[in-house]
């Protein structure tokens, strides 16, 4: 049986009705100031809404171009006419979604192809525009594409900027690449007759190595510049 309420309790306002009346009596005093709070906060609330539903719109409409040109390699591999329409929707990609992350990934896609068939200026500017995109990067791409750098630029026989970029690759995320880099800034080194630094490095890569006939090659440069 529930004990009796004392009179100086039922006299006493209910706490939650007591806060409701001043909450009341707030609004009907500053009725302007409320209704001007109200009408911001929902317009907060339907620009946050439109800005979701729109940057999920546009990323998706970017991937779904970014896809065709995946599946495009896929199916025809790298035919003219393959190659020649995905460099379409790649152009196609970064006009329409610069800000998407699929426009990132256009450009180090158009540096690839522009690279492969022997277009150097383009595909430097192509992989440049994508490192100046990417800041963190734990994917190795980042790493691609300034490893691409550096063999556009030794193609060129510009050697320190080549060795520049191997560098830089270097000292990004590289996990399961360091055999690669360590050989490439090997070899620039070589090529520049800083043959000391080339041992080097050749010495470094050896240790990263496991399969049998990268470790051969490493082993018979060794022998040569020692």
């Amino acid at each position: 049986m529930s004990a009796k309420l004392s009179k100086k309790e039922l006299k006493s306002p209910d706490a939650f009705q007591s806060t409701i009346e001043r909450i009341g009596d707030y609004i009907s005093e500053n009725k302007t100031r409320v209704t001007v709070i109200a009408t911001a906060l929902g317009c907060a609330i339907v620009l946050v809404v439109g800005i979701y539903f729109y940057w999920s719109y546009y990323s998706n409409a970017a991937l779904k171009l970014y896809a065709k040109a995946q599946h495009n390699l896929i199916q025809s591999g790298d035919n003219l006419e393959t190659i020649e329409e995905n460099i379409n929707i790649f152009k196609q990609i970064i006009e329409k979604y610069p800000y998407s992350w699929s426009s990132k990934m256009a450009y180090y896609h158009l540096g690839n192809t522009y690279f492969n068939r022997g277009e150097l200026e383009k595909a430097i500017d192509s992989y440049k525009k994508f490192v100046s995109k990417t800041r963190t990067d734990k994917t190795g791409v980042k790493f691609l594409a300034l490893t691409s750098l550096g063999y556009c630029y030794e193609a060129r026989e510009d050697y320190a900027e080549a060795l520049k970029y191997f560098e830089m690759a270097q000292k990004s995320y590289s996990v399961g690449f360091e055999m690669i880099g360590l050989r490439n800034i090997a070899r620039i080194h070589e090529a520049m007759d800083n043959n000391e630094k080339a041992l080097d490095y050749y010495n470094r890569a050896l240790e990263k190595t496991t399969e049998p006939a990268a470790v051969l090659f490493i082993k018979r440069k060794i022998s040569t510049l020692s």
